[in-house]
């Protein structure tokens, strides 16, 4: 499937990034505060493309400041070696390394709720080489992202 990084992004309606960096610095959890400018996403749901629009702090920043602040965790590179020497199916072997970094990030990551007012996401984001990867993952994956009540959104490089 051709995975090349992946990381987690926390982000909400008037989400105060700098405490909840400081939270997960407390517990061991490696990120930096960020800037979006894009405050909404295409979704699929049941095949059919749904425009989902969440309201985030920060969308009417002066210019100089620009895009709302989210918080992400540090860019994890996909080891394709770490694969070496088994007989696993590269998807497999992705999935492997993602639930990994899953339950590293689940024990360690603060109450985005807290950090916010209103609505919150927790995305885990893919990055493939190519368009049309990653387009199935098990129920073990949806389970652990769904357990710390996380989505899934893929990018292509």
């Amino acid at each position: 499937m051709k995975l090349l990084r992946f990381y987690v992004e926390v982000g909400g309606e008037e989400f105060d990034a700098d405490r909840f960096a400081l939270a997960a610095d407390e517990q061991e959890l490696d990120g930096a505060v960020s800037r979006t400018f894009n405050n909404s996403k295409t979704l699929k749901r049941w095949g059919l493309d749904a425009q989902v629009t969440i309201n985030l702090a920060g969308a009417e920043t002066p210019a100089n400041h620009g895009g709302t602040r989210q918080w992400c965790t540090g860019l994890v590179e996909y080891a394709a070696d770490v694969q070496t020497g088994s007989n696993l199916p590269n998807w497999l072997a992705e999935e492997a390394q993602l639930l990994d970094f899953i339950e590293q990030v689940k024990s360690k990551l603060p109450a985005v709720a807290s950090f916010c007012v209103g609505e919150y996401f927790i995305l885990l984001r893919l990055i493939y080489v190519t368009s049309g990867a990653g387009l199935h993952y098990s129920e073990t994956l949806m389970r652990s992202l769904a357990e710390i009540n996380a989505g899934l959104t893929i990018d292509h490089a």
